[in-house]
């Protein structure tokens, strides 16, 4: 009997589902956020060192996963770390201290860590090259709907409930990927005797060009230019994304003094635009090439901080420059992971995500921490703010310095 539905959809279906709730999940603390610095009696700086320490996990684990995720089954790799993902989640609900809390959500972080690198290296395994961009970017719509939506849900929930019983809520779909991970994954094409889906095998540039072969080590990644470029790249912008995603609602509530319900509707404005980035930044990148669309995101991601802080509390203006951000910082992630595949051998994309991820998330663990004390210390997000779009402008240029596939030994 023919199959009429190629897997390759159904992988990219779960891996949709994945992503949606590893996001739901991640960016929730940022809409929490407010509320917790509350009840816990933290201050700001604390505040982002719970976050950080969610990101501290995620950067030490996500190396191994990638490492891992080109050796070994995908499908066992994301039901174990969906099961940790959904218990640091259900945790995130007790905490009766700072210290508590830095804890639990670095197990949420180790449960992530499995929930980007290893999803996108599987799911450019089923498809072919010219449908990367595009199935790159339907994956990325997922973690902006899953943003946006609990920026609309959170607030009345916590109005209803508290702030704890939300985390109780968000750990609910987290076990529920146990099950769907574990069913309808498969590693690669080949064990259902099929070909990835779209124009054949899935091969970069380097494949066709005399690069590195599919068996690269480490040691041979090493010494490619792009990759440390890439990377450096990859950390400023993970600075200047999370700057503002972690802390935009409690700027919207403590600083500006906008009521919290309307506060938590900027993340949503951020999530909400993203899919309009998300879905055809990565499709254009096609045809124009991935470097050239990095160069328009991380650029237009500073200049839109800019202008959140221009704004202040004029509520359109701020408003409509969230929505600006959100168009670029939804489309930068499923970028860097197409240039992954794109600019390095087949078979070390996850490799090369998880080194990349090293950097990445060494920018997310330093963001909440460095920019909750710098309004601690200022008594303003403003500096913080602008830091963040200082760190875009850096992401730019290094992103700008990297060399066409054919050259990337040099």
């Amino acid at each position: 009997m023919t199959r009429r539905i190629h897997w390759a959809w159904v992988i990219l279906i779960a891996s949709f589902i994945t992503v949606f709730t590893n996001y739901s999940i991640r960016l929730s603390y940022g809409i929490l956020m407010p509320e917790m610095i509350s009840a816990l009696k933290i201050t700001k700086a604390q505040a982002g060192a719970i976050a950080s320490s969610y990101y501290l996990s995620y950067t030490i684990f996500s190396p191994l996963l990638g490492f891992l995720i080109d050796r070994v089954s995908a499908r066992k790799v994301l039901t174990l770390f969906s099961f940790i993902l959904g218990g640091g989640t259900f945790l995130m609900g007790k905490p009766a201290s700072f210290f508590q809390a830095c804890l639990f959500f670095a197990i949420v972080g180790m449960g992530s860590s499995a929930m980007w690198t290893p999803v996108v290296t599987l799911v450019q395994r089923w498809f072919g090259f010219k449908r990367r961009g595009m199935v790159l970017g339907i994956l990325s719509v997922s973690y902006t709907i899953g943003y946006g939506i609990m920026g609309l849900v959170l607030p009345p929930l916590v109005a209803r409930y508290d702030w704890r019983t939300c985390w109780f809520i968000l750990s609910a779909p987290a076990f529920g990927l146990v099950l769907i991970n574990g069913f309808l994954l498969r590693t690669k094409p080949q064990e259902l005797n099929l070909s990835p889906w779209g124009d054949g095998p899935s091969l970069s540039p380097l494949n066709h060009s005399g690069g590195i072969k599919t068996n690269v080590r480490y040691g041979e990644l090493l010494k490619l230019r792009n990759l440390w470029l890439v990377a450096t790249s990859y950390f400023f912008i993970g600075f200047t994304a999370y700057v503002i995603n972690i802390f935009i609602v409690t700027y919207g509530t403590m600083e500006l003094g906008i009521p919290y319900v309307r506060s938590a509707k900027l993340a949503s404005a951020i999530a909400f635009s993203g899919i309009a980035g998300a879905l055809f930044i990565p499709i254009l990148s096609d045809f124009l090439g991935r470097k050239r669309c990095l160069i328009l995101i991380d650029s237009s991601m500073a200049a839109s901080i800019i202008l959140i802080v221009w704004a202040g509390n004029n509520w359109t203006a701020l408003l409509a420059a969230a929505c600006i951000f959100g168009i670029f910082y939804a489309a930068a992630w499923p970028m860097y992971g197409a240039a992954a595949a794109d600019f390095f051998p087949q078979g070390a994309t996850g490799s090369v995500l998880g080194f990349w991820t090293i950097f990445y998330g060494i920018g997310l663990t330093l963001a909440p921490t460095l920019g909750g004390y710098i309004a601690d210390l200022t008594g303003t997000f403003t500096w913080s703010f602008l830091l963040a779009a200082v760190t875009g402008v850096g992401g730019t240029f290094f992103v700008s310095r990297i060399n066409k596939p054919g050259d990337l030994s040099s």
